[in-house]
């Protein structure tokens, strides 16, 4: 959930999102995007456009707030108020809800409390080990769920949801990507894949000493707060250079697969995109074999990144 949040923060927001990392935060006033925030104390006082995500100790959302789209709360203590156009997610150890989703209402908490001026549109689900406490003036329109396994399961369920989400758009952004380089920067994507078979040495040395180096360096970073936004920034950058790595594999294994039908001289666009693509599959395919598929999709990231690494090195100087 760390990670989640660091990158959040760390990606370039659209100029009308707020995106903030401080130990007090407080937002209000008109916001025409997404709000984001990560601190100790948070209180949020606003008109929100789009979505709404919160993390930290304490965390207020006043009865003038209205969220266009969906909120995502995750709290120590969390007490909302509001108006949401959509759906409500709440995991905390005690969260009061007193505002109005035209949606459903999650929470995961051991306390969860539905106040009196609560209007609940859709459904309510709670996960917690005690009954949610439900003021009789509140309304629930879709009916009430109530889970008692436990918070944790619920948050599993998010978090694996978000990440199926996360790995979808992944690989749908890396054969867009394969495409792009294969078609607009063959001559990039052949020269790093000719690291590869001319320096394997030095392409396995510098893969994998910036797949150490970067998140130790990242690592340090977090220490501090001031220097968090520094550490998610150096972990988007790693992960968009792995990516970069994976896709310069799969062109190695592409130009391999030229010459084995002999048309890696000056290759037509066509034949280019072929040989990315059959690249891609075969990485897919390397990655599903047991046990061996691991190390074998890690050396692809390695001898990818080395790679890169060097001819961007070269391009530079």
């Amino acid at each position: 959930m760390t990670v989640l949040l660091v990158a959040l923060l760390a990606f370039p927001a659209r100029a009308d999102d707020i995106s903030r990392m401080a130990p007090f935060l407080d937002v209000q006033g008109i916001v025409e995007g997404d709000v984001t925030l990560a601190g100790g104390r948070i209180s949020v006082e606003a008109e929100i456009s789009g979505d709404m995500v919160l993390a930290g100790g304490s965390i207020g959302v006043g009865a003038a707030t209205r969220v266009a789209r969906n909120a995502f709360v995750f709290a120590d203590e969390a007490a909302l108020g509001g108006q949401y156009a959509q759906r409500v997610w709440v995991a905390a150890n005690m969260v009061v809800f007193d505002g109005t989703t035209s949606g459903d209402a999650s929470f995961a908490a051991a306390r969860v409390v539905i106040g009196p001026h609560a209007r609940i549109g859709g459904r309510l689900k709670v996960w917690s080990a005690d009954p949610v406490e439900i003021d009789p003036r509140a309304v629930v329109a879709g009916g009430t769920e109530q889970n008692f396994g436990g918070a944790t399961n619920a948050i599993d369920a998010l978090l694996g949801f978000v990440g199926m989400l996360i790995r979808i758009a992944f690989d749908v952004l890396l054969v867009v990507a394969a495409l792009a380089l294969a078609a607009f920067a063959p001559g990039f994507l052949g020269a790093c894949a000719t690291n590869i078979a001319m320096r394997p040495g030095a392409s396995l040395a510098w893969g994998a000493g910036l797949a150490v180096c970067v998140p130790l360096l990242a690592l340090f970073a977090a220490i501090t707060l001031v220097g968090l936004p520094f550490a998610g920034t150096l972990v988007l950058a790693l992960a968009l250079a792995l990516a970069l790595g994976y896709i310069v594999a799969a062109g190695f294994l592409g130009d391999l697969a030229l010459k084995a039908v002999r048309r890696a001289e000056a290759p037509h666009a066509a034949w280019r995109l072929a040989a990315i693509a059959s690249g891609l599959v075969a990485l897919a395919i390397l990655r599903h074999i047991p046990v061996a598929g691991t190390p074998l999709l890690l050396a692809a990231f390695t001898f990818g990144l080395g790679a890169l690494a060097l001819e961007t090195r070269r391009r530079l100087r």
